[in-house]
């Protein structure tokens, strides 16, 4: 029976998951529970993104028991990225988030950025106590600044892995990156079409089981990707600007 009292109409929950055989069945029930209390309708759209281990099998088992969990399955490891933009793509209702499968962080917070998304087209939170090793927090730190001179674009956590939609977004913004610049193209693109952008503080937890599979040769691939998305940014403003002139004359 639907909670009439609860705060969110509908919400579609994206949650890409690579080798997460650990800790998918406490962060899908984290889930599923936090998504009871606040939505009168929602789904999670769980994209497995080639994994080799388990994941599949504990994947099919979850959702059998809970039909309103969808499975989609990448053949191969075709990327984070990829993976968020095939999760983003199925979803059916009309506000859409995405956060990672590693349950770390806390969902009932969506009952903070959802009035947000009344004023804005994107709410995207930051965290202000992060639970990650310091290698981890430096990288990021450093990626986040890189970016920031890169593209542009000014914000407090980069590849904060909490992240609330209109649908109408995706109407606004085509996100090419397959890997893990996506959450930097995701601020680049809406900023450069003049969508709106609210920031909020969450909690983050260490990671509750299982381990990262983020490996250190994907900074180096996500500093590479950087320098051709700006590239590529850059060509179409200016193409832009030359279509304008012509237009003008």
């Amino acid at each position: 029976m639907k909670n009439e009292s609860c705060s969110i109409p509908e919400l579609s929950v994206v949650l890409p998951a690579f080798n997460e055989e650990a800790v998918l069945p406490y962060s899908l029930a984290m889930a599923v529970s936090a998504l009871e209390g606040l939505c009168r309708s929602w789904e999670i759209v769980v994209v497995d993104d080639g994994s080799i281990d388990g994941t599949p099998r504990v994947l099919a088992e979850l959702a059998q028991n809970e039909p309103r969990i969808r499975v989609l399955t990448q053949k191969g490891n075709q990327g984070y990225g990829a993976a968020l933009v095939r999760g983003f793509q199925s979803c059916r209702y009309n506000a859409i988030f995405y956060t990672d499968a590693d349950a770390q962080f806390d969902l009932a917070e969506l009952a903070l950025a959802y009035p947000l998304l009344a004023e804005a087209d994107l709410v995207t939170g930051w965290r202000c106590n992060r639970q990650d090793p310091w290698p981890r927090k430096l990288a990021s730190a450093g990626f986040n600044l890189l970016q920031g001179l890169m593209l542009g674009v000014q914000v407090r956590d980069v590849d904060c892995a909490f992240k609330l939609f209109r649908r109408s977004f995706f109407e606004r913004v085509h996100l090419t990156s397959r890997r893990f610049l996506i959450d930097a193209e995701i601020y680049a693109r809406s900023q450069r079409a003049g969508l709106r952008l609210r920031q909020l503080p969450v909690t983050h937890f260490p990671r509750a089981a299982g381990r990262s599979t983020v490996r250190p040769t994907a900074v180096w691939r996500a500093v590479c990707d950087l320098c051709g998305l700006a590239v590529a940014l850059r060509r179409q403003e200016q193409e832009a600007r030359g279509a304008e002139l012509t237009c003008e004359s």
